[in-house]
């Protein structure tokens, strides 16, 4: 199952919301990522936001790979302020997407390369099946 974290159900939510999971904390953090699937993290800077860029690629993902293909495989937006493993990009506007798998970090796409980041989640991401909890 699929963490829920802060995610919003507002008619009027942002774009990035639709199919994010917002994250601003360790304790959130930590939880996501031990997720035994594959969980894609954008992370970025409090002061800039996600990037609305990459809406379309992700939505297209989201449908492609979770509803049509049943993957295991979910989306995060992190806020490297509150973070502490994000220290390092605290002051950082380019969007940057880190890739775990169980607890372990597997890739890292720097800017918004879609195709990059397309390519990588449709070669790797796990069926849905493989990523039940024990």
């Amino acid at each position: 199952a699929h963490l829920e974290v802060n995610r919003q159900s507002s008619s009027m939510a942002k774009p990035w919301e639709e199919c994010h999971t917002k994250i601003e904390t360790n304790a959130e953090y930590e939880k996501i990522i031990a997720y035994k699937g594959m969980t894609c993290m954008e992370v970025h800077a409090g002061w800039c936001g996600p990037s609305t860029a990459i809406i379309p690629t992700l939505k297209k993902l989201q449908w492609d790979m979770i509803e049509d293909r049943s993957m295991g495989l979910q989306f995060v937006c992190a806020n490297s302020d509150k973070i502490d493993a994000f220290e390092e990009y605290k002051e950082r506007s380019k969007p940057l997407y880190v890739i775990y798998r169980a607890g372990a970090q597997v890739s890292l796409i720097d800017g918004n390369n879609t195709i990059e980041l397309k390519t990588y989640i449709e070669s790797n991401a796990p069926a849905a099946a493989d990523c039940k909890e024990d």
